[in-house]
């Protein structure tokens, strides 16, 4: 796989960074020697995300993820490992039906606009909230998000759920969970400029250097 695809002129637009099919969406080859034989070559249109390829790879190994990852080991979608009841992963969870975008440029909103979209396999629904302006876009009847249909009056309902569901998403994203530091190590750049005095014992000029340890 690979981590986005790019924009070579689509919806007007040049590099990586927007919430568009063409940069969001790419192609996943998943070789398993655990895959049962009538899996192979088959295709999967279950959601799954660039968090999920560590989980999985830590699944294959036998490792337990670290409780602060967010995704999910994709060889539930594929392995059918029965529980005690006779439950596969997917009994007990199901996969996820829709996922939450998020890209962030504090640099310049001109330049390159920051955006959250909530996207499922019908409507898919982008907030370019530095600017006060959403879109709504129906991916069955327009895979290529050509016709904004936001304003349609049959769809102020859709509208309603999408930006409730973003809302909801995104808090869970922020609420979600934190890394945590075996030690709390505080750090300064020590940069040396014309004012500073020459000091052997001192870094050259941007390197990271330690001041406490608690």
């Amino acid at each position: 796989t690979t981590d986005n695809g790019m924009f070579h002129g689509s919806h007007g637009l040049a590099g990586k960074w927007y919430p568009y099919q063409e940069s969001i969406r790419v192609p996943l080859i998943v070789y398993d020697p655990r895959m049962p034989k009538e899996r192979i070559g088959t295709i999967d249109d279950s959601y799954t995300l660039n968090v999920d390829l560590a989980e999985t790879i830590l699944g294959a190994a036998g490792v337990k993820p670290h409780d602060t990852m967010q995704g999910r080991d994709m060889s539930d979608l594929y392995l059918e490992k029965k529980d005690e009841e006779g439950k596969t992963a997917l009994d007990r969870q199901p996969w996820r039906n829709e996922f939450f975008y998020e890209f962030t440029f504090f640099d310049d909103e001109v330049y390159i606009p920051s955006s959250n979209a909530l996207v499922q396999k019908k409507w898919k629904f982008i907030d370019w909230y530095a600017f006060n302006e959403t879109q709504l876009f129906d991916m069955e009847e327009d895979p290529l998000e050509l016709n904004d249909v936001k304003h349609k009056p049959e769809n102020a309902e859709i509208v309603k759920k999408m930006k409730e569901g973003l809302a909801k998403a995104k808090a869970e994203a922020e609420a979600g969970p934190k890394v945590k530091c075996e030690r709390d190590v505080d750090y300064a750049i020590n940069p040396k400029d014309e004012e500073s005095e020459d000091d052997d014992d001192n870094d050259s000029k941007g390197n990271a250097t330690q001041i406490s340890e608690k």
